[in-house]
């Protein structure tokens, strides 16, 4: 895996997306929509390998930062709150509501 997402518009039966539950006038929903994702991706994707351990998605991993610093917190703090934040979750790219964050924590 070279650090895209999976396609995040398929449905997961008896899950909601993330989209159909948020308010999308949130300051995280609009301003997801305001970055250019895809052309994040392509600078960075060069730098992914396609061989050895499947790597995080370069939307998480860029996400994070933005959101480490709108809402002062670290890196420990971070997945705290990600965890119960479906904006922090719809902003750095997930599809539907996670109970756990994708990493490893600091």
């Amino acid at each position: 895996m070279d650090g895209k997402l999976d396609n995040q518009n398929q449905r997961i039966f008896f899950t909601s997306s993330l989209v159909d539950f948020i308010y999308p006038n949130h300051e995280l929903a609009i301003l997801s929509g305001e970055i250019d994702w895809q052309s994040i991706e392509e600078e960075l994707s060069k730098f992914y390998s396609n061989t050895g351990k499947p790597s995080m998605p370069i939307r998480f991993m860029v996400g994070c930062l933005p959101l480490k610093r709108i809402c002062n917190l670290g890196d420990e703090t971070l997945a705290d709150a990600w965890v119960t934040n479906p904006y922090m979750q719809f902003f750095t790219g997930e599809g539907h509501f996670q109970h756990a964050f994708p990493c490893d924590r600091p």
